[in-house]
């Protein structure tokens, strides 16, 4: 199974979607912020999900994200008040959602990608 790194400060819906992806038989890992997660960027990482929506710091977020981006595909999770559509565009985020989503489609969609190469 490929490995999935989740990132998001809103511990609930983190919960939630890992809980879900595991249930689905995908390995997560997931942490609060990105800065959290330089320790977890290990190789084997195919995914890496990052809820920015309840961030303290979402431009430096989105700053770490986009250069992981370049080597991992890379989904935002994101709310309009936070972060603007055109402040995400063309930084090579494979995918660019906007809050709310549904986690059982989110999740159908994740192993999805899992399957691409």
């Amino acid at each position: 199974m490929r490995d999935v790194l989740l990132i998001g400060k809103d511990w609930k819906a983190r919960a939630l979607l890992r809980a879900q992806l595991l249930e689905e038989g995908v390995k997560v890992k997931a942490y609060e912020t990105a800065a959290d997660a330089l320790d977890g960027l290990v190789q084997g990482t195919n995914l890496i999900i990052a809820d920015l929506s309840a961030s303290e710091q979402p431009s430096v977020e989105l700053d770490q994200l986009a250069l992981w981006a370049k080597r991992i595909p890379t989904w935002l999770l994101a709310s309009h008040s936070v972060i603007a559509e055109n402040a995400v565009r063309g930084r090579g985020f494979e995918r660019v959602l906007f809050r709310p989503v549904l986690v059982g489609e989110l999740v159908a969609e994740i192993k999805e990608r899992l399957k691409k190469p």
